[in-house]
C-alpha cells in the first residue's frame, strides 16, 4: 500500500498521493516503521478509494497519456498525422499535425502549439478579468510545475501553468482570477476568498471540479517509446 517513506523532522505522520495513485508517507525521523504502518492501515480504506479513484481516472485517459488525443479549451481532439501537413490544423474533435521521424518530436510539435496558444487566450481572459478587478501583474510567465496550475510572488510576478489551456474556459478563469486575487492577499484567508466570490459566485464548484482534473498536470511528461 506504501510506496514510498519519508523521513523528516516533522512531528507527525502525513499520507500523501499523487496523480499516478502512488503512496508517499512522511514520518518523522525516529518513528518505528511498525507505528508507520499501523497508522496507515488505521487509513486504509480512504487511500484505497482514493487510489483506486485516480488510478481508474487515468485508465479512461489513457488515450491522453499515449497522445493519440489531447485536450485542448477542455475538449479532446484526436490527433491525426499527415506527413503532407504543413501546419498545424485544429477542426471539430481532430487536430492534425505533420507525421515526423519520431513520437517525440511530434508530442514537442503538440506542446509547443499548446504553449502558443496558452499564451494568446491565457492574455486575453486576463486583460479581460485585470480590466473588471482593477489588478494587473508586473508580470506573466509560464510555469511547468507538477502540482500547481498557478502562482503569484511577492514581486506581483504571476505565473500559469502552461497546462491550464488544457482546462475548460471557466476553469481557466478561475485560475487567472485566483492569482490576480493573491496580489491582494497573499494568503487563502476569507478575505481572499471574498474576493474570488466577488467576481466568481460559483468558486466552491470551480474549486471542486479543478481538483478532479489535477491528472492533466501530468500531461506532456513522459513520452512511451515508438
Amino acid at each position: 500500500m506504501i510506496d514510498y517513506i519519508q523521513r523528516t523532522a516533522r512531528k507527525t505522520l502525513s499520507i500523501i498521493i499523487n496523480e499516478k495513485g502512488e503512496v508517499t508517507v512522511k514520518a518523522p525521523k525516529r518513528m518505528s516503521e511498525s507505528d508507520i504502518y499501523k497508522f496507515v492501515q488505521s487509513k486504509e480504506k480512504w487511500i484505497n478509494s482514493k487510489v483506486n479513484s485516480i488510478k481508474q481516472q487515468n485508465e479512461i485517459n489513457n488515450d491522453l497519456f499515449n497522445y493519440k488525443c489531447i485536450l485542448f479549451c477542455g475538449k479532446k481532439y484526436r490527433v491525426i498525422k499527415d506527413t503532407k501537413a504543413k501546419d498545424i490544423q485544429l477542426e471539430e474533435g481532430i487536430i492534425t499535425i505533420k507525421k515526423l521521424s519520431s513520437l517525440k518530436r511530434e508530442v514537442r510539435v503538440l506542446e509547443k502549439f499548446l504553449k502558443n496558444k496558452c499564451l494568446e487566450i491565457v492574455g486575453q481572459r486576463l486583460k479581460y478579468f485585470s480590466n473588471i478587478m482593477q489588478l494587473e501583474p508586473q508580470k506573466v510567465v509560464l510555469m511547468n510545475s507538477k502540482r500547481k496550475w498557478g502562482t503569484c510572488d511577492s514581486d506581483q510576478v504571476i505565473s500559469f501553468n502552461w497546462r491550464i489551456i488544457m482546462l475548460t474556459p471557466n476553469l481557466i478563469d478561475y485560475v487567472i482570477v485566483h492569482e490576480l486575487s493573491h496580489l491582494i492577499e497573499m494568503n487563502h484567508s476569507p478575505a481572499f476568498w471574498a474576493i474570488v466570490s466577488a467576481v466568481l459566485p460559483n468558486v466552491k464548484q470551480l474549486r471542486s471540479t479543478l481538483k478532479q482534473c489535477n491528472f492533466i498536470l501530468q500531461q506532456f511528461r513522459e513520452i512511451p517509446i515508438d
